[in-house]
């Protein structure tokens, strides 16, 4: 555990010893992305396994737009030790597609991370990621403006473009930190303090080039993201407020995202096991994408699933042709979390 430990803040320092260079595909839901904003988030959450399908569409108003498909697996790998620490494991894909030529990217990756148990209800977590990614588009279903015949574009004129390749891959390195504290039990303003949890990642650390023409190479530039997030009761209620803040800079691009939800815990539902139950809730609230799009979201959990909706509503400089139509965004949830969970805090 400790050479592996080791190795992983390593490979984290070599993410400071490198320059913060176009935003790469994200989710509003970012919190429904835990390996695309933080390696070494895999495996830290309650449960032995956690799977996440994500869908994102956006732009559809310029005809096509970007669809977005994402999903991500993880859990732990190695049982807890006697001080709590174990070792994670995760993978995820995503893939989007834009246009008549469905150009897009295409990413598969998978996550090792290392908790660490560092005191009573603290952990803090490395994590690298390293990663297979591919742009690709279909050139042959493209017209151009020498197909035009007068009447209507000709698929069968030889458009005179010369493309030697239609795909390029790459090797991706990426690496975080992540730190949470969990104590149901201490007072925080006036509540009880579920979680907190805060990190920082780097992700293309390697800096690694992709070549779509022939003739030229791009590189693509390292992205910092850092974000932040609670869960914080309201002693003797049903309520819970759930802030987060989420942050991205890529090149000369840079995403602030910050946000609240009210957590409205629903019932309770009895198991077989005398006085246990699996919690329900319904999230509401919104965050707020700097000069960019104010997004209402939704998230219904019930036992081990939990269902988001979000809808980005554009405010940029864009709105004028956009009408305010930004993104839609769906995630479904799945966390096998223990069969017997808590004692049951509220009626």
């Amino acid at each position: 555990m400790k050479s592996f430990f080791l190795i992983l803040v390593f490979i984290f320092s070599l993410s400071f010893l490198k320059i913060v260079k176009a935003q790469d595909v994200h989710f509003s839901q970012f919190s429904q992305t835990p390996q695309l904003i933080n390696p070494a988030s895999t495996g830290v959450f309650d449960g032995s396994f956690r799977g996440i399908i994500n869908y994102r569409k956006q732009w559809g108003s310029f005809g096509g737009g970007y669809k977005t498909y994402g999903a991500s697996f993880d859990g732990a790998i190695t049982k807890k030790n006697s001080k709590g620490s174990f070792l994670g494991l995760g993978a995820n894909f995503y893939k989007d597609v834009a246009g008549k030529s469905n150009f897009g990217n295409l990413q598969i990756g998978f996550s090792p991370s290392a908790v660490l148990a560092i005191a009573k209800n603290q952990t803090i977590s490395l994590g690298i990621q390293a990663a297979y990614g591919q742009y690709s588009a279909t050139i042959s279903s493209l017209t151009w403006g020498n197909q035009f015949n007068g009447e209507g574009f000709d698929s069968q004129t030889n458009s005179n473009e010369n493309f030697s390749i239609e795909s390029s891959s790459y090797f991706d390195l990426g690496s975080g930190i992540y730190y949470e504290f969990k104590n149901n039990n201490s007072s925080f303003l006036g509540g009880e303090m579920s979680n907190v949890n805060v990190g920082i990642a780097g992700y293309h650390l390697n800096q690694p080039k992709q070549s779509f023409f022939s003739d030229s190479k791009d590189v693509i530039p390292m992205k910092i993201v850092a974000q932040a997030a609670g869960n914080f009761d309201l002693a003797g209620s049903k309520l819970a407020l759930v802030p987060s803040v989420f942050y991205a800079t890529q090149k000369s691009l840079d995403e602030i995202t910050i946000g609240m939800l009210l957590k409205v815990k629903m019932g309770k539902t009895e198991t077989t096991y005398s006085g246990l139950f699996k919690q329900g809730a319904i999230y509401f609230g919104a965050h707020y994408r700097f000069n960019d799009a104010i997004i209402p979201q939704l998230y219904l959990e019930f036992t081990d699933y939990m269902i988001g909706i979000s809808y980005d509503y554009n405010i940029s400089g864009l709105s004028s042709l956009t009408g305010g139509s930004g993104g839609l965004e769906i995630s479904i949830r799945y966390v096998n979390k223990p069969k017997a969970l808590h004692k049951s805090s509220f009626k």
